[in-house]
């Protein structure tokens, strides 16, 4: 039995709730809708609309835009936000799921591939090498009957093993070893600019502004 995720998608007059299969392999038709109790808000306050429609699907006519008047009207507004911030964070997880078993499917299948590329390259080496020796070519290429096997020199590599052991010797012996990088603070550049008033050029700040959190009511 397949683990599953539920997200709820909720349309202003009849909440549903889908049952989505955690494994990507599953059919799609095997999304079955299961219907959700109403939301205490979808009881307690009018279904106001954003978007109003006829019966057919069509618009209705214009009417007053939607706006925040009483207690009632805004706490149905906290309520639909909420409700898709609960479906966001639903994705999101059910996103993480999918993605889990993509990368663990990716890592499993590809395990003998990578062995054999690995294992056969490290049998190749050698003959190339000799191959190449022999022939006396400047070229580091191999031209066999199957592919063209080329010799090429990776990225020399430094370890800091003990970073403040090399610190104070270069210091002392090879100080052009050391490089001392510049930057702005931006505490410091926030400070002068919006505290003390001084124009910095190239520098641009603002106030932040006001935003509204809504959480569940404790």
């Amino acid at each position: 039995m397949s683990s599953t995720a539920v997200l709820d998608s909720v349309p202003p007059s009849a909440p549903i709730r889908l049952s989505l299969p955690l494994d990507p392999t599953e059919p799609a038709d095997s999304l079955t809708p299961v219907p959700a109790s109403p939301s205490l808000p979808s009881i307690l306050f009018d279904d106001y609309s954003l978007a109003p429609s006829l019966a057919d699907g069509s618009e209705a006519p214009a009417a007053a835009p939607f706006s925040i008047t009483d207690i009632s009207s805004a706490s149905w507004a906290a309520s639909k936000v909420l409700e898709a911030q609960a479906r966001i964070a639903d994705r999101a997880q059910l996103a993480q799921a999918y993605i889990a078993k993509i990368q663990s499917w990716l890592s499993s299948s590809s395990k003998a591939d990578e062995d054999s590329v690995s294992f056969l390259s490290l049998l190749l080496k050698p003959y190339i090498e000799s191959e190449l020796a022999r022939s006396h070519s400047r070229s580091r290429t191999l031209h066999l009957l199957t592919a063209s096997a080329s010799l090429r020199k990776g990225p020399d590599h430094v370890d800091i093993l003990d970073e403040a052991a090399a610190m104070a010797y270069c210091s002392e012996n090879h100080p052009t070893a050391i490089v001392v990088r510049k930057e702005l603070s931006r505490s410091t550049l926030r400070r002068l600019i919006l505290t003390e008033g001084t124009p910095i050029p190239g520098v641009e700040a603002s106030l932040g502004s006001d935003t509204i959190h809504i959480r569940p009511r404790d």
